[in-house]
């Protein structure tokens, strides 16, 4: 049913169950795409601090590495999408631009005075994303 799937990870437990629920709705061709942002803004462009992003991915990697691992074991048709800025903006633009029938990503639950605190970036995405969203708590 689904050829593209946008799975949200940030390395939490809640990205764990999401990364679950992708591999039950996923069929052998569907390629389940792994995405998650990374947040630059302590990072400067200057070239003094230009190792200082790949070396923020590889470390930052290695934290989703559970997720990453699941679906590998249990998925043949996957790939890692890394993207820098915020991440309910990010992982939409990207949903929106790369033809994803699907997004599923973790959420926490807050409820309605915490989101307007914290912001939520499943909310976010729910909201921005032009394709269906599945928000597993």
């Amino acid at each position: 049913m689904y050829k593209h799937i946008l799975l949200a990870i940030d390395g939490s437990e809640n990205s764990l169950r999401a990364a679950k629920d992708a591999i039950g709705i996923a069929t052998e061709e569907t390629l389940i795409e792994l995405i998650s942002s990374i947040s630059t803004e302590a990072i400067s462009n200057e070239p003094l601090h230009m190792g200082t992003l790949a070396q923020t991915d590889e470390q930052y990697i290695q934290k989703l590495s559970r997720e990453i691992d699941y679906v590998k074991s249990n998925h043949t048709h996957l790939k890692l999408t890394i993207v820098h800025g915020p991440a309910g903006r990010m992982i939409s633009n990207y949903a929106n631009y790369h033809n994803v029938d699907l997004v599923v990503i973790g959420c926490r639950g807050l409820n309605s005075m915490q989101e307007m605190v914290f912001g939520s970036v499943s909310t976010y995405v729910s909201k921005n994303a032009n394709c269906s969203t599945l928000l597993v708590k």
